[in-house]
């Protein structure tokens, strides 16, 4: 059997390592995480390796994703290790408290870099290759999966930034999925709405990792509400 790349950019506890654990465990034997700090990535690979209980083959790189030259160099060595990705996570985000007129408009652009500029060179570098292996292999399951809120339609006046970026991103995944979704590849945000907590009923890792699964599995609608 081919061996099968997952990409997770954004990397960290939560969300993301309940997703890549559990989607390594059921599918994937080489996983790439990008993250800022070298520190956190190393701890995510012991905790995945951990929960997934299977032999898999981790790369870590610790990268600033709005630095575009720099993630295509991490990008390329991951490529050239694993070949181009199956699938593709996207948790990369920056939550910080917003005022308005207090905020730098520099912030508000780096937080476009992270959550937006960012996804689209991720997109143009794989969406062409997704569409190509929907294409060559029917047992396929070519996607490009993003972690997204209820801000894009609820903002908090607290959260504007956030609340801005998140916007923007919903909307450039919705014009992906309507170009490259009639063509075979799954591109769609798991919203997210609410706060996430391991005492939540609903909204705790474990269970949004479960629901994100079975969504892929089904690789049809564009958004999973959690």
């Amino acid at each position: 059997m081919p061996h099968k790349t997952l990409l997770v950019v954004g990397s960290g506890p939560g969300i993301s390592r309940a997703v890549t654990s559990v989607f390594a465990a059921k599918r994937y034997d080489n996983v790439v995480l990008l993250a800022r700090r070298t520190d956190s990535l190393e701890s995510e690979k012991a905790a995945v390796e951990q929960a997934i209980g299977k032999q898999v083959n981790i790369k870590t790189y610790a990268v600033d994703i709005t630095n575009v030259a720099a993630l295509a160099t991490a990008l390329d060595d991951a490529d050239a290790a694993f070949g181009k990705p199956e699938c593709i996570f996207f948790n990369a985000a920056r939550v910080l408290p917003s005022a308005f007129f207090e905020h730098p408009v520099t912030e508000i652009e780096y937080d476009f870099k992270i959550t937006v500029s960012a996804l689209y060179v991720v997109a143009q570098r794989y969406v062409p290759h997704l569409v190509s292996l929907a294409k060559a292999d029917p047992a396929s399951k070519p996607a490009l999966l993003v972690t997204s809120s209820a801000l894009p339609l609820q903002p908090i006046p607290q959260l504007f930034a956030l609340s801005l970026t998140k916007a923007a991103q919903r909307n450039l995944v919705q014009s992906l999925n309507m170009t490259y979704g009639p063509e075979g590849v799954h591109i769609g945000v798991i919203n997210v709405a609410g706060v996430v907590s391991p005492s939540e009923s609903e909204r705790n890792p474990a269970n949004i990792a479960a629901k994100t699964w079975e969504w892929f599995e089904e690789g049809k609608e564009f958004e999973l509400v959690i």
